[in-house]
């Protein structure tokens, strides 16, 4: 083929120096001699022409009849030796860089070039040596640094092509090939945490490198950074939509992260895509009950049953829904089959256990949660199911144990730590419980239980003062963030610091003007500070945000007994009453205002009902009070008659 091709240039210049004859002869043209370089330039750009669309083999042979018509241009022959070392003709190669530095010995591109055919070809030797030389003639040769990395590779000389990559790095920090080759290395010598920094350095340059995503992403998973692995394979899945193992993979690392419902999204569309797959299925049924989709992710469980019912986990998924649809004995039934399959599953024996706890059987739960303890020590999940257990049954040192062990194991669980602080605080470990509460807002700022026990465990060490002030370095950086002035009027509250709790909750509306929950505590702040008309006020716009709230009633309708407005005060009783005939805080509000009215007897069935003592002694009191005046009065009267 090549043949041809060369004969059709030969033709194509002999064709040419014909015609030009010709003219000559018949006086056409001026009679000077043909100029031969511009044929060369023409043929070397025709060269490149072909070069760049692909036909290699073309431009070669173009490269070469222009070397014919000048053989002393150590231009031609370089760029006839890149092309014919891009096509991996070694040896060609070699001859054809060799030529150029014959014709320039200082041409540290032919070196690279001759350096990276000769290893390509197993000489080693010979490629670090001319490797080495073209650094010497051009120290700023990243390529020459490169090729010699790639030697040193091929060697096993891990840290001498790193020291290479380095340098090559360094001076041209824009090629991604380059941090790919490094990113590369480190792959595979294990090294996963300095592979994907390499592999994200290479992604700065070139985002759309769909292989450097997916080994960032494999890298970021090998080295436990699975929020960024999950980033990478998201990138990786927009390049390339349609791979389902990738898709898989981003899945269960959103899973693993929490970000269940975008897990969710992927795993139904696996699942539309392909819905007999039994793994597909268990794993939508298994993030469905974990977003409280629990009829759901029944519906999903009992489809993969109708293909495969000797799969433990879609067993196990269907007990776990139907226990939290409060379907005990179907949930004991599914979990047993599971057990069938598979009695030493760990997890299912938890949830079993579980269950028990559920029918108060702890003793039962804690032996299944010591078996599922001893088959995996390492479940975190068991852990605390057994802490609470061991906590039940009064066993308060082994379930401090068991959720310190759970901390251990998922450094990351909210609930985990919530669990030993709160064990802690039974057990009066307060500084213990202290710092569990602590790492669980941190964990999650927005857990507000945690932060009231937090305050609770402080409050027991002494430390009211500090929880007053636990979030003003936070509010010093930031005096618009809600929940930082909640809680420190919170904490001010339980410190009986209500100047503090007003200032702090006025802030919280000024914030956020419809939080009902801080014009309520405002109000709660200035009650007890004996402003009832400030209280009133405060109550007043939770009624303007929602006025259909029975306890806003029963609020405001306290502050207007209090300054004696009792009709009002029956107004909002009733009101309270009417929106929630139940409230136990209405009713004793009820009989409160009406006792303060003088309708003693009407006040009595409110307190009645709800088991108010206090306030039935005092009716009993006044109703008594008032049978002996009339008593006496009408014996007064007797008597006096009589004497």
């Amino acid at each position: 083929m090549e043949n041809k091709s060369r004969n059709r240039i030969l033709i194509h210049v002999l064709s040419i120096s014909l015609l030009t004859g010709i003219l000559l002869i018949c006086g056409c043209v001026e009679d000077r001699p043909i100029n031969v370089s511009n044929i060369s330039s023409n043929l070397t750009l025709l060269a490149q022409e072909k070069a760049e669309n692909g036909s290699v083999s073309e431009a070669i042979s173009l490269y070469d009849a222009a070397i014919k018509l000048d053989d002393s241009d150590p231009g031609l022959w370089l760029k006839t030796a890149d092309l014919l070392a891009n096509q991996t003709k070694d040896l060609e190669a070699i001859t054809t860089f060799s030529h150029v530095l014959l014709l320039n010995p200082n041409n540290s591109t032919a070196f690279v070039g001759r350096g990276a055919a000769y290893a390509r070809t197993g000489n080693l030797s010979e490629a670090i040596n001319d490797l080495n030389q073209a650094i010497v003639l051009d120290p700023g040769n990243a390529a020459a640094h490169s090729e010699l990395g790639d030697v040193y590779a091929g060697m096993n000389e891990t840290e001498s092509a790193l020291y290479e990559y380095g340098i090559a790095v360094n001076l041209t920090r824009k090629n991604s090939d380059i941090y790919v080759k490094q990113a590369e290395l480190l792959y595979n010598v294990g090294r996963y945490n300095e592979a994907a920094k390499a592999y994200d350095n290479a992604l700065k340059q070139n985002l759309k490198d769909a292989h450097a995503w997916k080994r960032l992403g494999e890298m970021l998973r090998l080295s436990n950074r699975l929020e960024e692995a999950a980033v990478a394979y998201g990138q990786l899945n927009t390049l390339v939509p349609d791979n389902t193992d990738n898709l898989y993979i981003q899945a269960d690392l959103l899973e693993k992260t929490g970000k269940f419902k975008e897990s969710k999204e992927i795993y139904a569309q696996l699942v539309k895509n392909d819905p007999k797959n039994v793994d597909l299925l268990i794993a939508l049924a298994r993030v469905q009950n974990v977003l409280g989709e629990f009829e759901e992710s029944a519906a999903i469980s009992r489809s993969a049953l109708m293909i495969n019912q000797s799969n433990p986990d879609v067993w196990a998924n269907l007990g776990f829904s139907y226990a939290n649809l409060k379907k005990l004995e179907a949930s004991f039934d599914a979990f047993n089959q599971s057990l069938k399959i598979d009695p030493f599953d760990p997890i299912t024996i938890t949830n079993v256990g579980f269950l028990l706890m559920q029918s108060g059987r702890y003793q039962d739960a804690l032996y299944r949660f010591d078996n599922a303890s001893r088959i995996n020590p390492d479940d975190a999940a068991t852990w605390m199911q057994k802490a609470r257990a061991e906590l039940a049954l009064g066993k308060r040192n082994d379930a401090q144990a068991s959720a310190t062990r759970a901390t251990k194991l998922s450094p990351y669980s909210v609930d985990a730590w919530y669990l030993l602080g709160d064990v802690a605080s039974v057990n009066k470990q307060y500084d213990v419980a202290k710092e569990a509460f602590e790492t669980a807002l941190q964990i999650n700022p927005l857990y507000e239980d945690a932060f009231k026990y937090l305050v609770e465990a402080m409050r027991q060490l002494n430390q009211a003062y500090d929880t007053v002030h636990y979030y003003d370095r936070v509010i010093s950086d930031n005096p618009n963030i809600t929940i930082a002035w909640m809680r420190k009027g919170y904490a001010a509250d339980l410190a009986k610091e209500y100047g503090i709790s007003e200032d702090a909750y006025r802030e919280v509306v000024r914030i956020e003007p419809g939080n009902t929950e801080g014009w309520t505590n405002l109000g709660f702040a200035r009650f007890q500070q004996g402003n009832y008309y400030g209280a009133i006020d405060a109550f007043n716009e939770t009624l303007k945000i929602n006025p259909n709230q029975s306890v806003f009633y029963v609020n405001r309708g306290a502050a207007y007994q209090k300054i004696d407005k009792l009709d009002k005060a029956y107004d909002d009783f009733s009101k309270a009453l009417e929106l929630d005939p139940e409230s136990r805080d209405a009713q004793y509000g009820m009989g409160k205002t009406l006792y303060k009215m003088g309708k003693v007897n009407e006040s009595f069935p409110y307190f009645k009902k709800i088991g108010e003592n206090l306030y039935i002694a005092r009716v009993y009191d006044s109703l008594y009070q008032g049978v002996t005046y009339f008593s006496n009065n009408w014996n007064y009267w007797r008597f006096s008659y009589q004497w």
